[in-house]
């Protein structure tokens, strides 16, 4: 099957092309670069999502999409341009899809997407486990895109029933030294550092095949959907950091039980049947990478 996946050379996209070359799918892989060494699992293609033409130019004679491409935080440009790349070049790529026949599309959302961790002004936990019906509040750039471009992908489905899977994913971690030294720092802190991220993230293999169940046929509708690993990354009884970091909070909407995740995947679970494989459990505290 030919596969478009905008963004697959960054961090989570190259996991996600990996997968489908193994899979034997003809992989494209288009971004913002000229020329591009990926390294022949894949061919590739450049692209500025920002003007449609060319987006329908790459996405035409694919018959599934995953898009990632996008300014993955505030920052490094303006607000404005940020914007503009995440939410004119998310609608652009969409339309494409609807013009070329494509109708599954998986779409590379946040957990930032509450509004939480960039926002200037404070934004409250209304209860945990937090889940997709918690109410956002925006005071960032980024936060806002991602809202937005959820949006956009609703307003395709209604319009014209592209189905699609917006995924809110957290912190994606690749096996290796660094993220096991990275754990290690935050447990020591008593999670301090991943506090805004109610300490959850997912391994990058997990995150791969998250996008790729959610680009297959496999449900119809425009979805939003958490998608981490089950469990905190810090290790220590998810209660107990909660009433460290967000002691204000009394509302809970299901157990949680010793250190189980403080952000429900449920929703993604029951539409597609993903599970994570590859638990952090334990890591922070020297157990071995997953």
């Amino acid at each position: 099957m030919n596969v478009l996946v905008t963004g697959g050379a960054g961090s989570v996209g190259t996991w996600v092309v990996k997968l489908l070359a193994e899979q034997g799918h003809a992989v494209t892989v288009a971004g913002r670069s000229e020329h591009k060494d990926v390294e022949g699992m894949a061919r590739y293609a450049s692209l500025d999502i920002t003007d449609a033409e060319a987006c329908r130019r790459v996405v035409d004679g694919h018959e599934r999409v995953i898009h990632l491409a996008a300014i993955p935080s505030p920052g490094g440009v303006p607000g404005s341009t940020l914007f503009n790349i995440n939410c004119d070049g998310t609608y652009n790529l969409l339309d494409a899809c609807v013009l070329c026949g494509v109708d599954h599309v998986a779409i590379a959302s946040s957990i930032n997407a509450l509004g939480q961790k960039y926002g200037v002004k404070p934004w409250p936990v209304h209860y945990f486990p937090v889940d997709e019906d918690h109410p956002q509040l925006h005071s960032d750039p980024y936060s806002l895109s991602k809202h937005v471009t959820e949006e956009i992908a609703r307003y395709f489905w209604h319009k014209n029933g592209l189905s699609s899977i917006s995924l809110r994913i957290p912190a994606v971690m690749a096996p290796g030294p660094w993220s096991a030294d990275w754990l290690k720092r935050e447990r020591e802190s008593g999670g301090r550092g991943f506090a805004s991220d109610f300490w959850v993230m997912i391994d990058s293999r997990d995150s791969a095949t998250a996008f790729d169940l959610a680009s297959q046929p496999i449900y119809e509708g425009a979805h939003i959907c958490f998608v981490n690993d089950t469990v905190n990354v810090v290790g220590e009884p998810s209660r107990d950091l909660a009433a460290r970091w967000y002691g204000y909070v009394t509302d809970w909407h299901a157990p949680v039980e010793a250190d189980e995740a403080l952000v429900s995947p449920d929703r993604f679970r029951r539409l597609t049947g993903w599970e994570p494989r590859y638990s952090w459990r334990g890591v922070a505290d020297g157990a071995p990478l997953p």
